[in-house]
Protein backbone atom coordinates (compact mmCIF):
# COMPACT_ATOMS: atom_id res chain seq x y z
CA UNK A 1 0.00 0.00 0.00
CA UNK A 2 1.09 3.25 -0.78
CA UNK A 3 1.58 6.21 1.49
CA UNK A 4 2.65 10.03 1.16
CA UNK A 5 5.14 10.28 4.34
CA UNK A 6 4.58 13.50 6.63
CA UNK A 7 6.18 14.53 9.38
CA UNK A 8 5.84 12.70 12.58
CA UNK A 9 7.36 11.95 15.99
CA UNK A 10 10.25 9.05 16.79
CA UNK A 11 10.05 6.19 17.26
CA UNK A 12 6.29 5.35 16.45
CA UNK A 13 4.74 5.88 13.21
CA UNK A 14 1.26 6.65 12.48
CA UNK A 15 -1.47 6.35 9.86
CA UNK A 16 -5.28 6.12 9.52
CA UNK A 17 -6.76 3.88 11.46
CA UNK A 18 -8.54 2.34 8.40
CA UNK A 19 -5.92 1.73 6.17
CA UNK A 20 -3.78 -0.23 8.83
CA UNK A 21 -6.88 -2.79 9.28
CA UNK A 22 -6.55 -3.48 5.55
CA UNK A 23 -3.07 -4.14 5.98
CA UNK A 24 -3.92 -6.24 8.08
CA UNK A 25 -3.00 -4.34 11.30
CA UNK A 26 -5.98 -3.23 13.23
CA UNK A 27 -4.49 -2.53 16.22
CA UNK A 28 -0.85 -1.72 15.22
CA UNK A 29 2.03 -3.68 14.07
CA UNK A 30 5.41 -3.36 12.35
CA UNK A 31 5.62 -2.17 8.95
CA UNK A 32 8.51 -2.32 6.26
CA UNK A 33 9.11 0.97 4.17
CA UNK A 34 12.50 2.02 2.52
CA UNK A 35 15.75 0.33 3.96
CA UNK A 36 14.09 0.29 7.49
CA UNK A 37 11.17 -1.22 9.87
CA UNK A 38 9.05 0.61 12.02
CA UNK A 39 6.59 0.44 14.56
CA UNK A 40 3.21 1.60 13.39
CA UNK A 41 0.13 3.16 15.36
CA UNK A 42 -3.25 4.46 14.26
CA UNK A 43 -3.41 8.09 14.82
CA UNK A 44 -4.82 11.67 13.32
CA UNK A 45 -3.65 12.39 9.92
CA UNK A 46 -4.42 14.93 7.69
CA UNK A 47 -5.05 12.98 4.77
CA UNK A 48 -5.79 9.72 4.25
CA UNK A 49 -2.73 8.43 2.91
CA UNK A 50 -0.44 9.90 5.07
CA UNK A 51 2.35 8.24 6.88
CA UNK A 52 3.57 10.00 10.10
CA UNK A 53 7.15 9.04 10.23
CA UNK A 54 9.66 10.98 12.93
CA UNK A 55 13.25 12.63 11.00
CA UNK A 56 14.82 9.05 12.70
CA UNK A 57 12.58 6.37 10.73
CA UNK A 58 12.89 9.20 7.81
CA UNK A 59 16.51 8.96 7.71
CA UNK A 60 16.68 5.22 8.36
CA UNK A 61 14.01 4.21 5.45
CA UNK A 62 16.35 6.51 3.07
CA UNK A 63 12.96 8.43 2.12
CA UNK A 64 11.92 12.09 2.06
CA UNK A 65 9.17 13.93 3.86
CA UNK A 66 6.52 14.22 0.82
CA UNK A 67 8.03 11.18 -1.01
CA UNK A 68 5.58 8.25 -2.17
CA UNK A 69 6.12 5.25 -0.58
CA UNK A 70 5.50 1.45 -0.83
CA UNK A 71 4.11 0.53 3.12
CA UNK A 72 3.79 -3.56 3.62
CA UNK A 73 3.34 -5.11 6.89
CA UNK A 74 6.12 -7.23 8.57
CA UNK A 75 5.88 -10.42 10.52
CA UNK A 76 9.09 -10.43 12.63
CA UNK A 77 10.81 -12.79 14.89
CA UNK A 78 13.19 -12.14 18.09
CA UNK A 79 16.83 -10.32 17.84
CA UNK A 80 19.37 -13.19 19.58
CA UNK A 81 22.13 -10.63 18.43
CA UNK A 82 22.29 -6.48 17.70
CA UNK A 83 25.97 -5.27 16.97
CA UNK A 84 26.78 -1.78 17.81
CA UNK A 85 29.16 -0.24 15.23
CA UNK A 86 31.30 1.03 17.90
CA UNK A 87 34.47 -0.16 19.89
CA UNK A 88 32.32 -0.73 23.26
CA UNK A 89 28.34 -0.07 23.97
CA UNK A 90 26.88 2.91 24.80
CA UNK A 91 25.17 1.36 27.58
CA UNK A 92 24.86 -1.68 29.77
CA UNK A 93 23.28 -4.51 27.60
CA UNK A 94 20.43 -5.50 30.20
CA UNK A 95 19.36 -1.90 29.83
CA UNK A 96 19.18 -1.59 26.16
CA UNK A 97 17.30 -4.47 25.86
CA UNK A 98 14.49 -3.13 28.17
CA UNK A 99 14.60 0.17 26.34
CA UNK A 100 14.30 -1.29 23.25
CA UNK A 101 11.79 -3.76 24.49
CA UNK A 102 9.30 -4.62 21.39
CA UNK A 103 11.05 -2.47 18.85
CA UNK A 104 12.37 -3.63 15.38
CA UNK A 105 15.93 -3.05 14.35
CA UNK A 106 16.83 -3.34 11.02
CA UNK A 107 20.79 -3.61 10.12
CA UNK A 108 22.66 -0.10 9.15
CA UNK A 109 19.55 1.83 11.78
CA UNK A 110 20.50 4.78 13.32
CA UNK A 111 19.14 4.26 17.08
CA UNK A 112 18.32 6.80 19.40
CA UNK A 113 17.93 6.43 23.22
CA UNK A 114 16.36 8.31 25.97
CA UNK A 115 19.68 8.44 28.53
CA UNK A 116 16.84 8.21 31.38
CA UNK A 117 15.87 4.60 30.00
CA UNK A 118 19.38 3.42 30.39
CA UNK A 119 20.79 5.95 33.36
CA UNK A 120 22.22 8.58 31.45
CA UNK A 121 21.72 12.18 31.64
CA UNK A 122 21.95 12.83 27.61
CA UNK A 123 20.42 10.66 24.98
CA UNK A 124 22.16 7.33 23.81
CA UNK A 125 22.89 6.79 20.04
CA UNK A 126 24.34 4.24 18.03
CA UNK A 127 23.82 3.02 14.36
CA UNK A 128 23.65 -0.90 13.78
CA UNK A 129 26.44 -2.83 12.22
CA UNK A 130 24.02 -6.16 11.99
CA UNK A 131 21.93 -8.36 13.74
CA UNK A 132 21.28 -12.12 13.51
CA UNK A 133 18.59 -13.29 12.43
CA UNK A 134 19.32 -11.00 9.01
CA UNK A 135 18.14 -8.73 7.81
CA UNK A 136 15.75 -7.55 10.92
CA UNK A 137 14.16 -8.26 13.99
CA UNK A 138 12.34 -7.10 17.42
CA UNK A 139 14.34 -6.74 20.00
CA UNK A 140 13.48 -9.71 22.87
CA UNK A 141 14.11 -10.14 26.45
CA UNK A 142 16.95 -12.80 24.68
CA UNK A 143 18.63 -10.44 22.75
CA UNK A 144 22.23 -10.25 23.40
CA UNK A 145 23.65 -6.48 22.43
CA UNK A 146 27.49 -6.69 21.44
CA UNK A 147 30.21 -4.11 20.53
CA UNK A 148 31.57 -4.25 16.64
CA UNK A 149 33.95 -7.65 16.29
CA UNK A 150 33.03 -8.74 20.17
CA UNK A 151 30.03 -10.93 18.13
CA UNK A 152 32.40 -13.25 16.78
CA UNK A 153 34.32 -14.39 19.40
CA UNK A 154 31.54 -16.75 21.23
CA UNK A 155 28.15 -18.09 20.15
CA UNK A 156 24.91 -16.19 20.39
CA UNK A 157 23.47 -18.42 22.45
CA UNK A 158 26.14 -18.22 25.00
CA UNK A 159 25.92 -14.91 27.00
CA UNK A 160 29.10 -13.32 27.32
CA UNK A 161 29.82 -13.26 31.51
CA UNK A 162 29.43 -17.34 31.23
CA UNK A 163 32.54 -17.71 28.30
CA UNK A 164 35.26 -16.04 30.25
CA UNK A 165 37.20 -18.83 31.80
CA UNK A 166 37.21 -18.64 35.67
CA UNK A 167 34.84 -15.95 35.91
CA UNK A 168 32.90 -15.71 39.22
CA UNK A 169 29.76 -17.15 39.40
CA UNK A 170 26.82 -15.08 40.76
CA UNK A 171 23.69 -12.96 40.03
CA UNK A 172 22.77 -11.19 37.36
CA UNK A 173 22.24 -7.92 37.27
CA UNK A 174 18.55 -8.00 37.11
CA UNK A 175 18.97 -11.05 40.04
CA UNK A 176 20.57 -7.79 41.66
CA UNK A 177 18.11 -6.02 41.83
CA UNK A 178 15.82 -8.26 43.91
CA UNK A 179 18.29 -8.21 46.50
CA UNK A 180 16.13 -7.94 50.03
CA UNK A 181 12.84 -8.06 48.17
CA UNK A 182 12.23 -11.95 49.15
CA UNK A 183 8.99 -10.80 50.61
CA UNK A 184 7.43 -8.75 47.83
CA UNK A 185 8.74 -11.55 45.76
CA UNK A 186 6.70 -14.13 47.35
CA UNK A 187 3.81 -11.81 47.49
CA UNK A 188 3.53 -10.83 43.96
CA UNK A 189 4.27 -14.27 42.88
CA UNK A 190 1.30 -15.97 45.43
CA UNK A 191 -0.80 -13.12 43.69
CA UNK A 192 0.21 -13.60 40.33
CA UNK A 193 0.19 -17.74 40.42
CA UNK A 194 -3.39 -17.55 41.57
CA UNK A 195 -5.08 -15.08 38.85
CA UNK A 196 -3.08 -16.77 35.96
CA UNK A 197 -3.49 -20.44 36.90
CA UNK A 198 -4.71 -23.00 34.35
CA UNK A 199 -7.38 -24.24 36.72
CA UNK A 200 -9.12 -20.84 36.59
CA UNK A 201 -8.65 -20.56 40.35
CA UNK A 202 -10.39 -17.78 41.34
CA UNK A 203 -13.68 -18.75 39.70
CA UNK A 204 -13.24 -22.06 40.95
CA UNK A 205 -13.12 -21.02 44.60
CA UNK A 206 -15.93 -18.61 44.21
CA UNK A 207 -13.79 -15.22 44.91
CA UNK A 208 -14.71 -11.95 43.75
CA UNK A 209 -13.43 -11.03 40.28
CA UNK A 210 -9.84 -9.24 40.54
CA UNK A 211 -7.59 -7.57 37.90
CA UNK A 212 -4.28 -7.45 39.35
CA UNK A 213 -2.21 -5.05 42.17
CA UNK A 214 -0.79 -2.05 41.98
CA UNK A 215 2.76 -2.04 42.53
CA UNK A 216 4.33 1.53 44.08
CA UNK A 217 8.11 2.02 44.10
CA UNK A 218 10.78 5.02 42.89
CA UNK A 219 12.24 4.80 40.00
CA UNK A 220 15.01 2.24 40.05
CA UNK A 221 13.88 0.61 42.37
CA UNK A 222 13.11 -2.68 40.58
CA UNK A 223 9.66 -2.88 39.81
CA UNK A 224 10.03 -4.30 36.55
CA UNK A 225 12.69 -7.37 37.92
CA UNK A 226 10.01 -8.14 40.56
CA UNK A 227 6.88 -8.86 37.85
CA UNK A 228 9.52 -10.69 35.33
CA UNK A 229 10.65 -12.49 38.53
CA UNK A 230 7.14 -13.35 40.21
CA UNK A 231 5.54 -14.03 36.82
CA UNK A 232 8.64 -16.41 36.12
CA UNK A 233 7.98 -18.16 38.95
CA UNK A 234 4.35 -18.56 38.46
CA UNK A 235 4.60 -20.05 34.96
CA UNK A 236 3.41 -16.55 33.22
CA UNK A 237 4.72 -14.54 30.28
CA UNK A 238 5.15 -10.66 30.72
CA UNK A 239 3.55 -8.18 28.75
CA UNK A 240 5.23 -4.81 29.31
CA UNK A 241 3.11 -1.76 28.53
CA UNK A 242 5.05 1.48 28.81
CA UNK A 243 3.11 4.16 28.43
CA UNK A 244 5.20 7.04 29.58
CA UNK A 245 5.04 8.54 25.55
CA UNK A 246 1.50 8.40 25.14
CA UNK A 247 0.14 11.92 24.56
CA UNK A 248 -3.72 10.75 23.57
CA UNK A 249 -6.28 8.52 24.92
CA UNK A 250 -7.11 7.42 21.80
CA UNK A 251 -3.03 5.95 21.70
CA UNK A 252 -3.31 4.16 25.56
CA UNK A 253 -6.61 2.65 24.54
CA UNK A 254 -4.86 1.12 21.56
CA UNK A 255 -2.05 -0.31 23.72
CA UNK A 256 -3.99 -1.11 26.57
CA UNK A 257 -6.87 -3.41 23.72
CA UNK A 258 -3.89 -4.61 22.18
CA UNK A 259 -2.63 -6.35 24.90
CA UNK A 260 -5.37 -8.10 26.19
CA UNK A 261 -6.95 -9.33 22.88
CA UNK A 262 -3.80 -10.45 21.50
CA UNK A 263 -2.33 -11.73 25.27
CA UNK A 264 -2.08 -15.45 25.63
CA UNK A 265 -3.05 -16.90 28.73
CA UNK A 266 -1.14 -17.38 31.05
CA UNK A 267 -0.07 -14.05 30.63
CA UNK A 268 0.79 -10.69 33.21
CA UNK A 269 0.32 -7.31 31.52
CA UNK A 270 2.76 -4.87 33.19
CA UNK A 271 1.64 -1.38 33.09
CA UNK A 272 5.05 0.79 34.27
CA UNK A 273 5.03 4.41 34.60
CA UNK A 274 1.19 4.38 34.93
CA UNK A 275 1.26 8.18 36.16
CA UNK A 276 2.64 9.54 33.03
CA UNK A 277 -1.07 9.22 32.01
CA UNK A 278 -3.14 8.74 35.24
CA UNK A 279 -1.17 11.16 37.71
CA UNK A 280 -1.74 14.56 38.67
CA UNK A 281 0.60 15.62 35.80
CA UNK A 282 -0.46 12.85 33.61
CA UNK A 283 -3.05 13.59 30.84
CA UNK A 284 -4.72 16.03 32.57
CA UNK A 285 -7.00 17.48 30.13
CA UNK A 286 -8.22 13.89 29.10
CA UNK A 287 -8.71 12.77 32.54
CA UNK A 288 -12.07 11.31 32.38
CA UNK A 289 -11.40 9.34 28.83
CA UNK A 290 -8.30 8.01 30.99
CA UNK A 291 -10.24 6.76 34.06
CA UNK A 292 -12.96 5.41 31.75
CA UNK A 293 -10.42 3.60 29.80
CA UNK A 294 -8.16 1.76 32.77
CA UNK A 295 -12.10 1.00 34.28
CA UNK A 296 -12.56 -0.94 31.10
CA UNK A 297 -9.06 -2.29 31.38
CA UNK A 298 -9.27 -3.67 34.48
CA UNK A 299 -12.45 -4.91 34.08
CA UNK A 300 -11.35 -6.46 30.51
CA UNK A 301 -8.67 -8.74 32.81
CA UNK A 302 -11.01 -9.64 35.13
CA UNK A 303 -12.88 -11.35 32.98
CA UNK A 304 -9.99 -13.12 31.01
CA UNK A 305 -9.61 -16.41 32.19
CA UNK A 306 -5.44 -16.83 33.05
CA UNK A 307 -4.44 -12.96 32.52
CA UNK A 308 -3.60 -10.30 35.49
CA UNK A 309 -2.29 -6.98 35.08
CA UNK A 310 0.56 -5.41 37.42
CA UNK A 311 -0.22 -1.61 37.54
CA UNK A 312 3.19 0.48 38.27
CA UNK A 313 3.54 3.93 39.90
CA UNK A 314 6.01 5.58 41.86
CA UNK A 315 3.38 7.02 44.14
CA UNK A 316 -0.34 5.85 44.79
CA UNK A 317 -0.39 9.59 45.27
CA UNK A 318 -0.62 10.66 42.39
CA UNK A 319 -3.57 8.87 40.97
CA UNK A 320 -7.15 9.50 40.68
CA UNK A 321 -8.59 7.83 43.57
CA UNK A 322 -11.07 6.44 42.27
CA UNK A 323 -8.57 4.04 40.40
CA UNK A 324 -6.72 3.21 43.47
CA UNK A 325 -10.16 2.40 45.20
CA UNK A 326 -11.18 -0.12 42.69
CA UNK A 327 -12.49 -3.65 43.71
CA UNK A 328 -10.58 -4.74 40.63
CA UNK A 329 -7.66 -3.56 42.00
CA UNK A 330 -7.64 -4.82 45.70
CA UNK A 331 -4.26 -5.29 46.84
CA UNK A 332 -1.29 -2.68 46.38
CA UNK A 333 2.07 -3.50 47.00
CA UNK A 334 4.94 -1.08 48.18
CA UNK A 335 9.00 -1.24 47.34
CA UNK A 336 10.52 1.08 49.62
CA UNK A 337 13.37 2.83 49.05
CA UNK A 338 16.51 0.38 49.38
CA UNK A 339 17.99 1.34 53.57
CA UNK A 340 20.99 0.44 54.57
CA UNK A 341 20.49 -3.11 54.66
CA UNK A 342 19.59 -3.19 51.44
CA UNK A 343 21.97 -1.02 49.86
CA UNK A 344 24.71 -3.47 51.19
CA UNK A 345 22.84 -6.32 49.83
CA UNK A 346 22.81 -4.97 46.37
CA UNK A 347 26.35 -4.00 46.46
CA UNK A 348 27.24 -7.77 46.92
CA UNK A 349 24.67 -9.18 44.32
CA UNK A 350 26.02 -6.35 41.67
CA UNK A 351 29.73 -7.76 42.65
CA UNK A 352 29.30 -11.07 42.71
CA UNK A 353 30.96 -11.84 39.70
CA UNK A 354 33.67 -8.75 39.48
CA UNK A 355 37.27 -9.34 40.54
CA UNK A 356 37.69 -7.61 43.53
CA UNK A 357 39.63 -7.02 46.85
CA UNK A 358 38.03 -7.62 50.40
CA UNK A 359 35.09 -4.98 50.15
CA UNK A 360 33.64 -2.90 52.78
CA UNK A 361 30.53 -3.48 51.97
CA UNK A 362 29.46 -1.54 55.54
CA UNK A 363 30.77 1.65 54.46
CA UNK A 364 29.75 1.52 50.59
CA UNK A 365 25.65 1.16 51.94
CA UNK A 366 26.53 4.17 54.50
CA UNK A 367 27.96 6.40 52.32
CA UNK A 368 25.05 5.50 49.21
CA UNK A 369 21.68 7.43 50.77
CA UNK A 370 19.95 8.53 48.05
CA UNK A 371 20.75 5.79 45.94
CA UNK A 372 17.96 3.34 44.29
CA UNK A 373 18.94 -0.31 43.06
CA UNK A 374 19.73 1.22 39.31
CA UNK A 375 21.93 3.65 40.76
CA UNK A 376 23.86 0.74 43.31
CA UNK A 377 24.46 -1.17 39.85
CA UNK A 378 25.47 2.13 37.76
CA UNK A 379 28.34 2.88 40.16
CA UNK A 380 29.22 -1.14 40.04
CA UNK A 381 29.26 -0.61 36.37
CA UNK A 382 31.46 3.05 36.31
CA UNK A 383 34.17 1.08 38.87
CA UNK A 384 34.23 -1.53 36.92
CA UNK A 385 34.81 0.07 33.42
CA UNK A 386 37.92 1.32 35.21
CA UNK A 387 38.85 -1.71 35.82
CA UNK A 388 38.37 -2.74 32.88
CA UNK A 389 41.06 -0.41 31.50
CA UNK A 390 43.40 -0.94 33.82
CA UNK A 391 43.22 -4.33 35.44
CA UNK A 392 43.16 -5.66 38.48
CA UNK A 393 41.07 -6.21 41.51
CA UNK A 394 38.31 -3.91 42.34
CA UNK A 395 38.91 -1.87 45.89
CA UNK A 396 36.96 -0.04 48.60
CA UNK A 397 38.11 3.47 47.57
CA UNK A 398 37.38 2.58 43.60
CA UNK A 399 33.86 2.00 44.44
CA UNK A 400 33.39 5.06 47.11
CA UNK A 401 34.97 7.21 44.12
CA UNK A 402 32.11 5.71 41.80
CA UNK A 403 29.27 6.32 44.32
CA UNK A 404 30.64 9.72 45.02
CA UNK A 405 30.54 10.45 40.87
CA UNK A 406 27.06 9.02 40.84
CA UNK A 407 24.03 11.11 41.13
CA UNK A 408 21.40 10.04 43.55
CA UNK A 409 18.24 9.52 41.53
CA UNK A 410 15.94 9.22 45.03
CA UNK A 411 18.04 12.20 46.44
CA UNK A 412 14.82 14.31 46.86
CA UNK A 413 13.18 11.22 48.92
CA UNK A 414 14.11 11.04 52.90
CA UNK A 415 15.68 8.14 53.26
CA UNK A 416 18.38 9.26 56.13
CA UNK A 417 22.36 9.50 55.61
CA UNK A 418 25.02 8.78 57.38
CA UNK A 419 26.65 12.04 59.25
CA UNK A 420 30.00 12.66 59.26
CA UNK A 421 30.35 14.15 63.10
CA UNK A 422 29.39 12.33 66.64
CA UNK A 423 29.39 13.57 69.96
CA UNK A 424 33.17 14.80 69.58
CA UNK A 425 31.51 18.03 67.90
CA UNK A 426 28.65 18.14 70.87
CA UNK A 427 29.98 20.44 73.29
CA UNK A 428 28.72 20.34 76.64
CA UNK A 429 25.15 18.64 76.89
CA UNK A 430 27.10 15.65 78.95
CA UNK A 431 23.46 14.20 80.66
CA UNK A 432 22.21 14.46 77.54
CA UNK A 433 24.47 12.62 75.44
CA UNK A 434 24.68 9.67 77.88
CA UNK A 435 21.27 9.41 77.78
CA UNK A 436 20.78 9.16 74.80
CA UNK A 437 23.70 6.46 74.33
CA UNK A 438 22.12 4.47 76.89
CA UNK A 439 18.67 4.96 75.67
CA UNK A 440 19.44 4.72 71.92
CA UNK A 441 22.98 3.67 70.78
CA UNK A 442 23.55 0.79 73.23
CA UNK A 443 20.01 -0.74 71.97
CA UNK A 444 21.33 -0.62 68.62
CA UNK A 445 25.15 -1.45 69.09
CA UNK A 446 25.09 -3.64 71.97
CA UNK A 447 21.20 -5.07 72.01
CA UNK A 448 22.63 -8.79 74.13
CA UNK A 449 23.44 -6.22 76.92
CA UNK A 450 19.71 -6.09 77.35
CA UNK A 451 18.57 -8.97 76.46
CA UNK A 452 21.66 -10.41 79.56
CA UNK A 453 19.95 -8.17 82.27
CA UNK A 454 16.24 -9.52 80.87
CA UNK A 455 15.49 -5.88 80.62
CA UNK A 456 13.16 -4.59 77.45
CA UNK A 457 15.50 -1.48 75.80
CA UNK A 458 13.77 1.87 75.43
CA UNK A 459 11.90 1.96 71.55
CA UNK A 460 12.78 5.94 71.94
CA UNK A 461 13.17 8.67 73.62
CA UNK A 462 11.46 12.58 73.50
CA UNK A 463 14.58 15.65 72.95
CA UNK A 464 12.71 18.75 73.61
CA UNK A 465 14.03 22.33 73.62
CA UNK A 466 13.28 25.59 71.92
CA UNK A 467 13.94 26.32 68.29
CA UNK A 468 18.08 26.49 67.61
CA UNK A 469 18.98 25.02 70.78
CA UNK A 470 20.52 22.26 68.78
CA UNK A 471 18.46 19.34 68.58
CA UNK A 472 18.33 18.35 65.02
CA UNK A 473 22.80 18.94 65.28
CA UNK A 474 22.65 16.57 68.37
CA UNK A 475 20.39 13.52 67.00
CA UNK A 476 22.64 13.89 63.55
CA UNK A 477 25.56 13.30 65.63
CA UNK A 478 23.74 10.03 67.44
CA UNK A 479 22.69 8.61 64.22
CA UNK A 480 26.78 8.51 63.91
CA UNK A 481 27.32 7.29 67.11
CA UNK A 482 24.83 4.64 66.64
CA UNK A 483 26.17 3.90 63.10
Amino acid sequence: MRFVVREGIDPVARADGTLLKALGLPFGGVIKVGTTHVLIQSGDTKESTGLLLGPIARSNAGVNEGASVEATRAVLGSLTLVEVDAPQLPAEPRLLVRALQGRPISKGDRIVIDGSYVGHKDPVEFRVARVEPTPAGLVGAGTRFAERGAAGQQSVEQPLRESVEGAPQGPTTSQALLAGLDAELDLLTGWLSLLTSPQNLPTAWGLPRVAGVLLEGPHGCGKSELVAAAAESAGAKVHEVLVDRVFKPERLLDLLEGAVKTGVPPQVIFVDRLEAVAGEEGLAPFRTQVGAILRWFLDEVAGKPGMACVLGVTSRANLDPALVANPLLPRSLTIPPPDLERRRQLFQASLARVPADSIDFDLLAARSAGFSGADVVAAVIHASSRLARQGGKLSTEQLVAAIEDTTPSLGSISLGEMPNYGFERVANLDEVKQRLIESVVWPVTDPERFKDMGIDPPRGILLYGPPGTGKTFVIRALAHEAG
